[in-house]
C-alpha cells in the first residue's frame, strides 16, 4: 500500500512538473522580429570593439550571418520597427532579458519595467527597437537584486505599444513570475 502511495506521489510530481513546463512557451529576442527587421538588424556589420564608434552608433545583432544584403534605409527603418509577430498576442511565454525599472511600490519593489535583450539597452542611447522591448507589470512588484544581472519573465505576452521617457515598446506583459536568470 505504501508503494502504492509513493508511486502515484512519485507521478503526480512528474505530471504537475510537465504541465508547469509546458505553462510557458520559451522564447528567443530574435522571435518577436518580423523577418524583413530581422533580416536587416542581422545584415549589419558586427561591432568592431576597441574602435571608436559615432555617438549615435547602436549595438549590431548578426555582423552579416549569411543573410542578403539590406541598405542603410532598411537597417534605419528595422531600429525603429514597431512591427511585431501577432501570433505571440495573447500567449503564455517566457523570456529572459535584463530589467529596466520604471516605477516603484513603496516598498521598493519593481512594479512596472522594460525587459530588453542586452545591459544597458534604455539606459544609453539609443535604446533597442521597440518590438526587442517589453513593456512589464508585476501585480504585486519584486524585489530587483540587481539591474547587472539577467531576469527570467514569464507571463502573458500582448501587442500593446508603450510610451515612456527613456524609450517605447511594441509588445506588453503581464508577469506571472520574475526571477533570476540561470542555467
Amino acid at each position: 500500500m505504501k508503494s502504492f502511495f509513493t508511486n502515484s506521489f512519485l507521478l503526480f510530481m512528474i505530471c504537475t512538473s510537465l504541465v508547469q513546463a509546458q505553462e510557458f512557451r520559451e522564447l528567443n529576442w530574435l522571435e518577436l522580429l518580423p523577418e524583413s527587421d530581422k533580416n536587416a538588424l542581422l545584415s549589419q556589420p558586427a561591432i568592431q570593439h576597441g574602435s571608436e564608434q559615432s555617438e549615435d552608433s547602436r549595438p549590431k545583432l548578426g555582423g552579416n550571418l549569411g543573410a542578403k544584403p539590406i541598405s542603410d534605409s532598411q537597417v534605419s527603418q528595422a531600429w525603429q520597427s514597431t512591427n511585431i509577430v501577432p501570433e505571440f498576442d495573447k500567449k503564455n511565454v517566457r523570456l529572459p532579458g535584463f530589467v529596466v525599472p520604471l516605477e516603484f511600490d513603496g516598498a521598493q519593489n519593481v512594479t512596472e519595467f522594460f525587459l530588453v535583450p542586452y545591459f544597458g539597452a534604455c539606459i544609453h542611447t539609443p535604446p533597442p527597437p521597440p518590438n526587442q522591448i517589453i513593456y512589464v507589470k508585476v501585480p504585486g512588484g519584486f524585489e530587483l537584486k540587481s539591474i547587472y544581472e539577467p531576469y527570467y519573465v514569464e507571463g502573458t505576452m500582448e501587442i500593446a505599444m508603450t510610451h515612456k521617457e527613456i524609450g517605447i515598446s511594441a509588445y506588453s506583459m503581464t508577469a506571472k513570475n520574475v526571477k533570476l536568470y540561470s542555467k
